[in-house]
């Protein structure tokens, strides 16, 4: 981090790719193959159907790089960079990229077995389940350091989980279950990587940079 408070590209790399990739799929599929006739969604995205019938697994992966429109993706990047940024920059690229992607995976993972319960023959896209896995494992962050990461209270980081929440629950597109999944297992994921590197980084300093 520099002197005015700014955090340096090369501290958060990782966020930076996934905010790119993510773009980048965006672009790819809305400029070129959805021009071409070809359906994304039926292709990569959340479908139980598709993951249990078919074991196209991969779909728990390209579903959290497709996004719904232009603004389900400007929301996710931008609290992609906001938590992606201030997590990686205390706690490092491994534990960003692995609280992200793992976090990710078991949201999608928990949003199908709802869909199958239910009977429900629907998909879902979006990096939203993989982003409340980060906010999940940064307020796990806090907890362990008791307040002290980035300059983040307990406090800040519980309102900003109950607006984000509450704004899922008032839209009736939202898969709820993988951004509730995504926080609590982000959470426990962000409890064992922040416990693993608890020593190395308050040798440091309080904030981990």
């Amino acid at each position: 981090m520099t002197e005015d408070g700014t955090i340096r590209p090369e501290r958060i790399w990782v966020t930076i790719s996934l905010i790119l990739v993510n773009l980048a799929v965006y672009l790819v599929c809305n400029l070129f193959l959805m021009q071409k006739g070809v359906d994304i969604y039926e292709l990569y995205d959340n479908n139980w159907i598709a993951l249990i019938r078919d074991h196209e697994y991969y779909r728990l992966i390209t579903s959290m790089f497709i996004h719904g429109g232009t603004s389900h993706l400007v929301n996710n990047m931008m609290v992609l960079f906001v938590i992606g940024s201030r997590y990686e920059a205390s706690l490092g690229h491994a534990r960003t990229f692995i609280s992200y992607f793992s976090g990710g995976i078991l949201a999608g993972v928990f949003s199908m077995l709802y869909n199958m319960i239910k009977g429900s023959i629907v998909g879902s896209v979006g990096a939203s389940g993989a982003i409340f896995a980060l906010v999940g494992a940064f307020f796990a962050a806090i907890v362990i350091y008791k307040g002290r990461l980035q300059g983040v209270s307990i406090r800040q980081m519980l309102i900003f989980i109950v607006f984000s929440l509450y704004g899922g629950f008032t839209n009736a597109n939202v898969d709820n279950v993988a951004h509730i999944a995504g926080l609590a297992c982000g959470f426990v994921i962000g409890l064992v990587v922040a416990a693993i590197g608890n020593k190395k980084i308050s040798e440091k300093n309080d904030y981990g940079y």
